[in-house]
């Protein structure tokens, strides 16, 4: 008697792929990020973008356990604001606004740099800071943050770095940026760090 063996090849039916390519950066907040892809012409102009340069890049996949897919930079905006600080210790609190129509996630660390006008990154990107609190889902019109911190200048050795044009900031997973200008950022005692995102 002969037998026939039929073998069936597994297939990935699950929808997954690879992520599609963030929207670009929108104007946004009232102190104006810009999007980074233009090559600055003057001193409005916004500073190139480049690839993440931090760790503190990555941390998202393209959606959550809902299906909500992840926030891309052209639909948040952002702002900065010092916060409460003490002890020769610096806080400033970054704030992502979704601007978009939809729901959608942060999870993770943002990229963080202080940029010159010419896009060069002053010092080094904003390192992570304790453990990530998973994902937050922003419905339109809704905030999350993450705290910056740094030192008073003269509590720590390595003195402060040169002031700020710009911040870049990638929202976790993307690889398009958003960029405030003049954010009145300055960091001291080689201590620059970011939490990750949070309600």
């Amino acid at each position: 008697m002969m037998s026939f063996a039929l073998v069936a090849a597994g297939c990935n039916d699950d929808g997954s792929g690879p992520e599609g390519a963030a929207s670009p950066a929108a104007q946004a907040g009232t102190t104006g990020p810009a999007r980074t892809s233009p090559q600055p012409s003057g001193p409005a102009s916004s500073p190139p973008a480049a690839a993440p340069s931090s760790p503190a890049a990555a941390g998202s996949s393209g959606a959550d356990a809902s299906g909500t897919g992840r926030c891309t930079a052209g639909g948040l905006g952002m702002s900065v604001k010092r916060g409460d600080g003490g002890a020769g210790q610096v806080y400033y609190e970054l704030t992502f606004v979704n601007k978009s129509g939809r729901s959608c996630v942060l999870n993770g660390f943002p990229g963080v740099s202080l940029i010159q006008r010419d896009g060069a990154v002053i010092g080094a990107p904003a390192k992570r800071d304790g453990a990530s609190h998973g994902a937050t889902t922003l419905a339109p019109g809704r905030t999350a943050h993450v705290v910056l911190h740094t030192l008073n200048q003269g509590i720590a050795d390595g003195g402060c770095w040169k002031q700020g044009d710009y911040l870049r900031v990638y929202p976790p997973g993307s690889k398009e940026a958003l960029t405030l200008r003049d954010p009145q950022i300055r960091v001291c005692g080689d201590r620059f760090t970011t939490t990750s995102v949070e309600r």
